[in-house]
């Protein structure tokens, strides 16, 4: 992917913050709309779930041909393992969003979990266990991504020092998405606020309908970090000196 392409192009961050922004106005549709977007396995929760898998892929690819090419690139062990840790992350975040395909095969929850799950599924993030014991299994989500997407690249920015030390443990995320992560969080915020009044979709809740748009978004967001790690490391790959290929 050169430098010039897609991914690099400000319509194309302008064009995506239009859907982020203008997605929220599906908030205020009526039943029979809302029905196609919010409810369990709808459109928002498709978009990022196929998101997560498509980013998942994407990092295995990363993970494999880093690890293929490890004596030419000199690549550090420690990022090695980080791309493998986020690709198993990504597609474990993506089982959790659809409950691991459990209402696509009719899978029955078992009762043991049943009793310790507050939405009763076949996932992990609703486990009571967050509640009582740890933070709601949402805010740990917004604790990693303001760590590892806004934290360390703005970090990154503004010390040479750190950024010179970080990016050859970690892949650090472009400031454009760090930007898109926090317009989609603030815009989750006033749409709170400003679509309160206005939901009439009842079969699923308020927040959860919020929840379903903020997280689809998020999740797309991830999968352009992928492609975007994708580039880094094949940069990386097209620098190696001739001489060690």
């Amino acid at each position: 992917m050169k430098k010039y392409s897609w991914l690099f192009k400000p319509q194309f961050y302008i064009l995506l913050s239009f859907y982020i922004v203008l997605s929220y106005l599906t908030l205020g549709l009526d039943r029979t709309l809302a029905r196609f977007f919010f409810t369990e396995d709808g459109f928002f929760e498709y978009v990022g779930a196929l998101s997560l898998f498509a980013a998942s892929a994407v990092m295995f690819i990363v993970f494999a041909r880093a690890y293929r090419t490890r004596a030419t690139t000199g690549i550090h062990w420690i990022k090695i393992i980080v791309y493998l840790g986020i690709a198993v992350l990504f597609f474990f975040g993506a089982g959790e969003e659809i409950s691991w395909g459990q209402r696509i095969f009719h899978i029955e929850t078992p009762e043991a979990l049943e009793e310790v799950n507050e939405q009763q599924e076949l996932n992990v993030h609703n486990l009571v266990f967050f509640d009582y014991y740890l933070m709601d299994s949402d805010d740990l989500f917004n604790i990693f991504w303001m760590t590892v997407v806004v934290l360390i690249p703005a970090l990154a920015l503004v010390s040479k020092r750190f950024k010179n030390w970080a990016e050859n443990l970690i892949p650090i995320a472009p400031w454009q998405l760090s930007l898109l992560f926090l317009l989609n969080y603030l815009t989750a915020k006033v749409a709170k606020i400003l679509y309160l009044s206005v939901y009439s979709f009842f079969t699923v809740s308020f927040s959860q309908a919020v929840q379903e748009v903020k997280e689809s978004h998020y999740e797309l967001l991830f999968f352009l970090l992928a492609l975007y790690i994708l580039w880094d490391f094949n940069q990386t790959l097209n620098n190696a000196p001739p001489s060690t290929v």
